[in-house]
């Protein structure tokens, strides 16, 4: 096998967003060589295309231990993800969908994979499984693809099936239980003509955590996906490339803490019936328990089960002086569910929707068939004019996507009574029970549920065009109109309200009564009720029509500049636009605005000594209008809620970079980072009394900018060699992140909870050595590991102070080892 660590575009016809590493390639002079991108929906070098796009291969992604489209977070700059979550909620420079409950929001960075739309975040974390290429697009995007993305896009492609009968098998173990099994079989159906590949795959783990109770195991993988493709070359003009894929999960959300940070939440001395330990107590229980790998929390629930199914049928044929290109798709999510214990400890299960969805399966109500599916279609067509100088892409969009009964819910344990031993802005209970033998407690019950069904259709047109001034001076111009419609029918439950038992009644605005502690124990086991409430609609619309220009010029031809190869410079404005959507309550239906983000950028793309060196770098600016953010609130002595509002003004700007440097035929290193400074310009929120409910304003303008690093970058060596055993090749990796600021709620903005509201940064290191046997180049033996320092970091986590005072953190993997084989097969 001739060794080649060469970047190239080889396969004879690339499908939407392909990218591929050569392999067995010869080396031009070893140099590093061209990547082939379709950011622009055609064949462009990646080093001429105005547009701050990082794509990474199959082959790269393996060498750098990335298992799912998350990962690429360490390869591609201003890409970030919330390591832990199942849900994608991507952001991209800072602008993207970081909410949980994915089914209220769109996502701000668009997935698409073989350019179907995946319209919600619990299913854009797509395994790496069966894929060609990832790309990720950076600023708005929507003058060239069908959903319009605020932040940017992310482009996933599958590997097509093969010209002859092949087999490949990919099986991988590690120290933390990791046991996945690929099995992928191309089988040409008609010669030359229809083509099929079908991928089976079993992804599993134990997961990196135990509940100190029971043993379960959380963040641990169960993951079944099948895939099948079939490529029919109908004739020289014409052909069709259709993809069904399916997955099936079944896993416990990533292990979780709780930090005491302030006793002043609502809930900080909260008890449930049959316990005596308040809510801050058991926090600090759960805080000691960082480190062993052991956890405290609910014993029930706070799982992730999915079962996809995507259908999509691409058409493209050749017409006159261009390609007209049809995307069909349809996408299901049947059964699914889950839930997520914010206040992270085995008192409370505020977010755990697990005993509500049971409740309402005991009345009758809820039967876990809600189910969603999206239906799109997308029309573009691709030509070129005025004698080749001009290309352009016109096109057309349509979604209908239906959510039907996703279930949301308000409850703080099982049987939904809470008791308070105090509560600010209430006067102790010495004043109603101090003659009694024994303690009393506020007491007030919380359980409420809803059922939302929701019907959003999106229309759009674009179009994109390309104009050669000069041979080397290009003026691109786009423009997007889209419309949204958005409906929502909402059932909602609610409970009974506690009537006082003492006698002494509390003002009406006061939903609590106060019980004796032997009353208040009594109440273990006996659940709240839910009845039938009110049924709401809404219906909300949107359109907006946004622009993009860019200008790029190729300096190399006309300065002749010492070492330089190719040097290009461009400039670009676009605009990116998010729908709004609607708020589900206890107290009913809320709305919020769409979003609106105008991004200028500048930036240059380089390749240099003799084309061992490449360099892309992008400067951006972005006025951030209506963002959307979420918030939590208490309403009324109720357990905290999430919620979507709209934030006033943003402005970010920051800077991009990438390097390969090919040192020499046997060292590459690779360099990629982002710094971004991001700051609220005006933040006006509402926060409500815990006690009367009643609403103030607050001006959260000089708060850090939630969930953004300041700077993240990566560097690694890759060394390759040549032995008479065979090829070696071994990579290092060192991935660091700076602090961020995770604060959930005004409270925790203010001066002096910022510090416990902002985790940490941290470095992880990570490796891989992979030996290629000696005239058996379809076989690959590689030792890999990941934080292989044993870093312990909080990957993430919310601070919600006025409600719990505490933070949700979510630690990193440990050090983690393991081995992967790779066999292929060709006739």
């Amino acid at each position: 096998m001739k060794k080649s660590i060469i970047i190239a575009a080889t396969l004879a016809a690339p499908m939407y967003g392909q990218v591929a590493i050569a392999q067995n390639a010869p080396r031009a002079g070893n140099a590093i060589e061209e990547v082939l991108v379709t950011a622009r929906k055609r064949d462009e070098s990646l080093q001429g295309v105005p547009v701050a796009v990082t794509a990474v291969s199959a082959e790269e992604m393996a060498a750098n231990n990335v298992a799912t489209i998350a990962d690429i977070s360490k390869l591609a700059p201003s890409l970030d993800q919330r390591e832990g979550r199942k849900q994608g909620a991507f952001s991209i420079r800072g602008v993207g969908q970081v909410r949980l409950n994915e089914v209220q929001a769109d996502p701000g960075v668009a997935v698409y994979m073989d350019g179907i739309f995946l319209a919600r975040n619990d299913s854009q974390l797509l395994d790496t499984v069966a894929l060609q290429s990832v790309q990720v697009l950076r600023g708005p995007q929507g003058t060239l693809f069908g959903k319009n993305s605020v932040g940017g896009a992310i482009l996933v492609t599958s590997k097509e099936p093969a010209e002859q009968l092949a087999m490949s098998f990919n099986s991988r173990l590690d120290t933390l239980g990791q046991r996945d099994l690929q099995v992928s079989m191309d089988v040409p159906l008609i010669e030359d003509r229809l083509l099929s590949r079908l991928t089976l795959a079993s992804v599993k783990s134990d997961g990196y955590a135990e509940d100190d109770d029971t043993g379960r195991h959380l963040g641990d993988d169960d993951r079944l996906v099948a895939s099948l493709q079939l490529v029919w070359r109908i004739s020289d003009t014409l052909s069709m490339k259709s993809l069904a894929y399916f997955n099936k999960q079944d896993e416990n959300i990533s292990p979780h803490y709780c930090q005491q940070i302030t006793l002043t939440g609502a809930m900080s001395y909260a008890r449930t019936p049959g316990r005596s330990e308040t809510y801050n107590e058991v926090c600090s229980e759960s805080e000691k328990l960082i480190g062993t790998e052991k956890v405290k929390t609910e014993n029930f629930g706070s799982v992730f089960t999915s079962r996809d199914a995507l259908f999509g049928n691409t058409l493209t044929w050749d017409v006159g002086p261009g390609t007209l290109t049809s995307i069909t798709s349809y996408v299901i999510k049947g059964d699914n569910f889950s839930d997520f214990d914010f206040d992270a400890t085995d008192l409370l299960s505020v977010g755990n929707t697990s005993h509500v969805r049971d409740q309402l399966k005991r009345q009758g109500v809820y039967d876990d068939e809600g189910g969603r599916y999206t239906l799109g279609q997308e029309i573009q067509y691709t030509g070129t004019a005025f004698s080749d100088k001009m290309n352009y892409t016109v096109g057309l969009f349509a979604s209908w996507e239906s959510l039907d009964r996703q279930l949301s819910g308000q409850s703080t344990n099982e049987e939904g009574w809470v008791g308070f031993e105090s509560l600010p802005g209430l006067p102790s209970l010495n004043m109603f029970c101090g003659l009694l033998p024994e303690d009393c407690l506020y007491v007030r019950g919380i359980n409420t549920a809803s059922l939302s069904s929701y019907d959003n259709t999106s229309y759009a047109a674009f179009s994109q065009l390309t104009y050669d001034i000069l041979p080397s001076l290009q003026l691109t111009a786009g423009l997007r109109y889209s419309y949204e419609q958005r409906e929502i029918h909402v059932e909602l439950f609610d409970s009974q309200t506690v009537p006082p038992i003492l006698g002494i009644p509390l003002p009406p605005s006061i939903p609590i009564t106060v019980m004796t502690e032997t009353q208040f124990n009594q109440l273990d086991g006996t659940e709240i009720e839910l009845s039938r409430g009110d049924t709401r609609n809404g219906e909300l619309d949107f359109e907006r029509l946004s622009p993009m220009a860019s200008l790029s010029w190729n300096a190399s031809e006309h300065f002749d500049m010492a070492g330089v190869d190719d040097l290009m410079l461009y400039a670009s404005v676009s605009e990116g636009f998010k729908s709004g959507g609607f708020n589900v309550l206890s107290t009913g239906i809320g709305s919020f605005d769409p979003e609106y983000v105008v991004s200028k950028e500048i930036g240059f793309k380089l390749d240099a000594l003799d084309r061992r060196m490449r360099l892309n770098m992008a400067l951006y600016s972005s006025d951030y209008k209506d963002i959307q953010v979420v918030v939590s609130t208490v309403p009324s002595l109720g357990a905290p809620e999430l919620y979507t509002n709209n934030a006033g003004l943003a402005k970010m700007e920051g800077v991009e970079m990438e390097l390969k440097w090919l040192l020499s035929d046997k060292w590459m290193l690779n360099a990629s980072g982002n710094y971004i400074d991001a700051e609220f310009l005006e933040f006006d929120d509402e926060t409500l009394d815990p006690i009367t409910g009643a609403p103030t304003s607050v001006d959260r303008s000089d708060e850090p900018f939630p969930f953004i690093p300041k700077y993240v970058y990566n560097l690694s060596a890759n060394y390759t060699t040549q032995t008479r055993f065979g090829v070696i090749d071994f990579v290092l990796s060192r991935n660091t992140r700076a602090e961020q600021f995770i604060g959930g709620d005004s409270a925790a903005g203010r001066p002096e909870f910022r510090d416990s509201a902002t985790i940490k940064g941290f470095s992880t290191w990570s490796a891989r050595l992979s030996w290629v046997p000696k005239d058996r180049d379809n076989v690959s033996l590689s030792l890999y590991g990941n934080n292989i320092t044993n870093k312990e970091y909080i990957a993430t986590g919310s601070a919600v102070y006025s409600g719990f005072g505490t933070n949700s953190i979510t630690l990193g993997k440990e050090a983690h080892f393991g081995l992967e084989l790779k066999y292929e097969f060709a006739d």
